[in-house]
């Protein structure tokens, strides 16, 4: 299966998709695009002002996103599950983000240019929330985070979004309180009942 993992900086994705992956079949855990990009310093700024170069941005992430299609597809092709540090959705939830915080709706074009191309599409995507202050309490320890991302009007949208994602399948986990091992176990419960699902879809 594709587990994709979402939400916005400093909610815990890759910390939950390490403890996942000793649960999963020799998962594959593909980075998030900054990490996954041949040149991070090459990534556009993360707050456009207008919707075309919004479009522009997106289209650039596109191009890392083939990468990450790439790796996915061979961890199938070898019998590996594969968990994303977050998907496709990112992109279209920051889009949403930033248009309404700026004054443009780029939504229906931006998710044409997504749809247009393969992407590595998740079975499942968790989608981890979080108090804005807590939030912003972690940003702070992070060296150069840009505060548009722990903007707290920017959480409520770009959280919003999920509500009509691409992904066919969306939980949302609050990781404000509880452990991170607490957080793990419910996120495979889900996962869990998801595959359960997906095998008497099969089986019938």
């Amino acid at each position: 299966m594709i587990l994709g993992i979402e939400g916005v900086s400093c909610v815990g994705k890759t910390t939950l998709a390490a403890m996942l992956a000793p649960h999963l079949d020799q998962p594959a855990v593909i980075p998030c695009y900054f990490h996954a990009s041949p040149d991070p310093t090459r990534l556009p700024a993360p707050e456009p002002f207008t919707a075309d170069h919004q479009l522009a941005n997106i289209a650039q992430f596109l191009e890392v996103e083939d990468l990450r299609l790439t790796q996915a597809r061979q961890a199938l092709a070898d019998g590996r599950d594969v968990i994303l540090d977050r998907t496709v959705d990112t992109l279209l939830a920051h889009a949403h983000a930033v248009g309404r915080m700026n004054g443009f709706d780029c939504d229906d074009q931006a998710q044409h240019t997504v749809t247009s191309r393969a992407v590595a599409m998740p079975d499942l995507t968790i989608v981890l929330t979080a108090d804005p202050d807590a939030l912003a309490r972690r940003a702070r320890l992070r060296k150069g985070m840009p505060t548009i991302f722990y903007d707290r009007h920017f959480s409520e949208h770009f959280n919003a979004y999920f509500d009509r994602p691409l992904a066919p399948a969306v939980v949302r986990l609050e990781t404000t309180t509880g452990s991170p091992e607490e957080l793990a176990a419910r996120a495979l419960d889900h996962i869990r009942r998801h595959q359960a699902d997906e095998h008497l879809q099969e089986a019938s």
